[in-house]
This record gives structure tokens, C-alpha cells and sequence, in this order.
């Protein structure tokens, strides 16, 4: 039905109903050019053959008189000679002295000298109602005059009429449903293609750049504007290819060599005694982890916004938020907070483990970073059937008019800079959202944030399915340590495994 009504919707049914629109008005006007045409004609050879008789019985009466008159309007009345000729001569007083009626019409709608009646005393007829078309004429006739009524039954032009009728009606009928059928059959046609360019897009969006749009024919529109697809496609995944070459080089070149230098200078310090020389080298180590964190999580970032589908499994969400909210709960309680879960227990999601955990774990982070009196919650819950992941705390808040902004890398709201942190919490979460086709949306806590991740709608896992998931348990807890490039052994004097901050006050 979903399908169905896709098509209905569609830009190309509507202009193929359009087009069938304005052809069924061309071809019924042409239809009903052609009946009334048609009937006029017929209309109008009945008149022109009353006309006749009309003007040969004129003759006949200068001839030979009102005898003379008598002869021929019986003779024309005689039974075979005319089957629908309608014929009447009555007197002054209303004697009928001719013709094939008995008495003159007493239903004739007179329209100047035409006149028009139904009548069923047809003589030497069989007894049926007669619809006639008639010309009445007073002749004169010395000392009293003579009425003349001449006609046609036209029940058979009326008859043809009705016929013709019907005949447009359905032909405008089976011209308009033919019309609505081309239209769908031409819509779904184009829209299975469409379909299959709008699914491979999709998919390219998710990250999984190998895709490509197949081509059915070249020598059409739709086939060439797949061709220019595909080739914008390997362009951009020749580009990406670079990029993240770039980023390993960077990787590589960058973070090797601040570990190396933050290594001596922890080394440097071991062996300083003057308490400014130390403060002055724990300042610059301070800045090398900064340094550190803050390359780690544009790494992250763009890591997620390159994300493939193709890495995503069920993933049971309240193990995954139970075991990244333990990592946080000690911070808490160090800062006076009262750090809430509420994980509703069998909600299943599908996503990227990893990513899905360092997204909680940067929002957490963000919460107990910025709240400092009162509360965090973080909650695993279900809503029409559409898993969510919520972290609110009583903090400062974002206000309305900056929601969109912390989403971007690099903005404090802080733009004096003196808290710790470089601006990218939130903007790895947005990366995350976006390719895990999450709805992220920020709200007032009353005080304070609530920001809540909305999992696209699907079913809930089998229970039986969910236990094979606790069992095997999906290990993404400790936020993407296995995203990071790999550093030499220098690394390892600090964990630079830390969430990206994104600084809401």
C-alpha cells in the first residue's frame, strides 16, 4: 500500500494524469463535436424529406384540388410506401379526410409551424407510441379552409441519438481509464529506477562508497544521468581515499612525534627538582595531552561521518549505556552529583558499537564536565517502537539559539576558552547521529540539558535473540580505543583514549 501510494505521488504519474487529462477533454470535445453533428444531421434529413412532401402535396392541391389532395396524402399513407412518414388532412371542423391518424394531435407542442407529439393510433400500424417531428399548413379552400399535418417518426433518430451517446461515454470512459493505467504503468517503470538510484545513494550516504548506480540503458536520460553518477562517485571515492591517506600520514607524522615529546618531557620532569621548572613542564605536558585529545577526536569524528552500515549489528543497549555509565559514575559521585540510570532492560538497536559508545560517552562526559550541583540521568528507553539513548543533567543548559551551533566543530560557547576542552563532544555525536540515521534533538531540562538519541523505528528483538546477544556481549564499552591509529611505543605512559568535549556553557 506504502508502494502504491508512492507511485499515486509521484511527479511522473501526476504528469501522466495531467496528460491523460487534457487528452480525455480533447477527445471528448472531439467526441461530442461529432455527436451532436451527427444528430443534427439526422435532425435535420427528417425536415428536409417533411419538406418534400410538404412542397409535392402543394403541387398536387393546385392541380388537382382538395380530391387530388385526398389521393396522394393516402396514397403516401398506404402501407408500404412510407413506414414513418406521419400524414393527416382534417376539415374545418376537425373530420379527418386523409392520412394515416385518426384525430389531429392533441399533445403537440407547437414551435411556430412545427409542431412535436407522441402518439400511439396509428392506423394499419402496429400499436406502439409514434414519437413525431410535424409541419402543420391551413389550406385554403374556398368556402372553408383545410388543416394539413405532415411528419416523420423520428423515434429511430432518437433511438441512434442515445446509442451515439452511450458510444462517446464510453469511449471517453475507456480513453481515460487506458489514460490512468499508461500513467501508472510509465510511473512505475520510472520509479523502479528511480528507486534503485535513490537506494544506492542512500547507501553511499551511509559511507559504503563502493556502491554504484546500475546502468539499464545508456541511450536514455535516466541512463545517462546513472553514468554521470557513477563517475561523480569514483571522483568523490578517489578524494576520500586520499583523505584518509592524508589522515594516516597525519596520524602518523603528527601524533607520533607530540607522544614522543610528551614522553620526555614526563621523563625531563622525573628528574626536575626547582618547583617553577616543574610547573612549567606540567604546563607543557597539559598542552601535549590537549593537543593529543583534540587530534584523537577530529580523528573520531571524521571516522564516523565516513561510517559504513555494513559494520552495524544489534547491539542491546542498556548492557552497552550500563557499562560506559560505570566508566562515569565515580567522576560523579567525586563532583557531589547523583548520577541516575534508568536503562529499560531488552531495548535492541542497530549501530556501530563503538561509535554508539563514544557518543554516550561523550555526552555523559559533557553532563557531569558542566553540572555542578544537582543530578545527571542517563536512560535507555522505547517509544513506538523506536529505541533512544537520553542523558539529561541540571546544569547551565544550551540556550534555543545556540542548539544548532554546539553541533558544530570547534564552537565553544565559552569564547573566552578557559575551561578545558576543544569544542568537538558534540559535533563527534552529530557525526554519529548522521550516520546512523539518528534523530538528535536537544531540550530544556527544566534546569539544565536533555539531549536524546532517537534509533530508527524497528521491531524489538526475540528474547531469545537478545539472550545470544548477552551472552556473546558486544564489547564497545571503553569509548573507541580501537579507532585510534596505532602510536609507537612512547604512547603508552598516557591513555589518550579520552571522550571529545563539547563545551555547552
Amino acid at each position: 500500500m506504502k508502494r502504491l501510494a508512492g507511485i499515486f505521488g509521484s511527479i511522473t504519474f501526476r504528469l501522466a494524469l495531467a496528460y491523460t487529462l487534457i487528452f480525455g477533454i480533447s477527445v471528448g470535445a472531439l467526441f461530442y463535436f461529432v455527436y451532436f453533428s451527427t444528430t443534427s444531421f439526422v435532425i435535420q434529413q427528417k425536415e428536409a424529406a417533411i419538406e418534400a412532401d410538404v412542397t409535392g402535396f402543394q403541387e398536387t392541391f393546385e392541380r388537382s384540388g382538395v380530391t387530388g389532395l385526398i389521393i396522394a396524402i393516402n396514397r403516401r399513407a398506404g402501407s408500404g410506401a412510407n413506414r414513418d412518414g406521419i400524414y393527416l388532412l382534417v376539415d374545418s371542423v376537425g373530420n379527418t379526410l386523409a392520412g394515416n391518424l385518426r384525430n389531429w394531435p392533441r399533445n403537440a407542442v407547437a414551435d411556430d409551424i412545427w409542431v412535436n407529439f407522441t402518439i400511439n393510433d396509428l392506423r394499419q400500424a402496429e400499436p406502439e407510441i409514434a414519437d413525431v417531428r410535424a409541419k402543420q399548413y391551413v389550406i385554403p379552400g374556398g368556402q372553408q379552409n383545410y388543416m394539413l399535418l405532415v411528419g416523420r417518426d423520428v423515434r429511430d433518430a432518437r433511438e441512434f441519438r442515445s446509442r451515439l451517446l452511450d458510444s462517446v461515454n464510453v469511449g471517453l470512459g475507456i480513453t481515460l481509464a487506458l489514460g490512468v493505467l499508461g500513467g501508472f504503468i510509465f510511473s512505475r517503470t520510472i520509479m523502479r529506477r528511480i528507486e534503485a538510484i535513490t537506494r544506492t545513494c542512500r547507501s553511499i550516504m551511509s559511507g559504503d562508497l563502493s556502491q554504484r548506480v546500475a546502468v539499464s540503458r545508456q541511450n536514455d536520460e535516466l541512463g545517462q544521468l546513472s553514468l554521470s553518477i557513477n563517475g561523480m562517485l569514483d571522483q568523490i571515492e578517489r578524494l576520500m581515499s586520499g583523505m584518509r591517506q592524508v589522515s594516516d600520514n597525519v596520524a602518523h607524522d603528527l601524533r607520533t612525534p607530540l607522544t614522543r615529546l610528551r614522553s620526555r618531557l614526563e621523563s625531563a620532569l622525573r628528574h626536575m627538582d626547582d618547583p617553577g621548572e616543574r610547573e612549567t613542564i606540567e604546563g607543557a605536558i597539559a598542552d601535549a595531552d590537549s593537543l593529543l585529545a583534540t587530534f584523537a577526536a577530529l580523528l573520531r569524528i571524521a571516522r564516523a561521518e565516513a561510517g559504513s552500515q555494513r559494520n552495524f549489528i544489534d547491539i542491546k543497549l542498556d548492557a552497552l549505556a550500563e557499562e560506559v555509565a560505570d566508566l562515569y559514575s565515580p567522576l560523579a559521585e567525586e563532583k557531589g552529583l547523583n548520577f541516575v540510570t534508568q536503562f529499560e532492560p531488552g531495548v535492541i538497536a542497530r549501530g556501530d558499537p563503538n561509535l554508539i559508545a563514544q557518543a554516550l560517552a561523550n555526552l555523559i562526559d559533557n553532563a557531569v564536565k558542566y553540572t555542578q550541583a544537582g543530578s545527571v540521568t542517563v536512560a535507555v528507553t522505547e517509544k513506538d517502537g523506536r529505541p533512544a539513548l537520553v542523558v539529561a543533567d541540571t546544569g547551565p543548559g544550551v540556550p534555543p539559539a545556540f542548539r544548532g551551533k554546539v553541533l558544530e566543530r570547534l564552537f565553544r560557547m565559552e569564547q573566552s576558552r578557559t575551561s578545558p576542552g576543544s569544542g568537538l563532544g558534540l559535533s563527534l555525536v552529530a557525526a554519529v547521529a548522521k550516520s546512523h540515521g539518528l534523530e538528535l534533538t536537544l531540550e530544556d531540562n527544566t534546569p539544565g540539558l536533555r539531549v536524546i538519541l532517537r534509533f530508527p523505528e524497528q521491531g524489538r528483538a526475540s528474547q531469545g535473540k537478545a539472550d545470544d546477544m548477552k551472552a556473546s556481549k558486544t564489547q564497545p564499552t571503553k569509548p573507541a580505543p580501537a579507532s585510534e591509529p596505532e602510536v609507537e611505543p612512547e604512547s603508552k605512559s598516557k591513555d589518550a583514549i579520552l571522550p571529545a568535549d563539547a563545551e555547552a556553557a
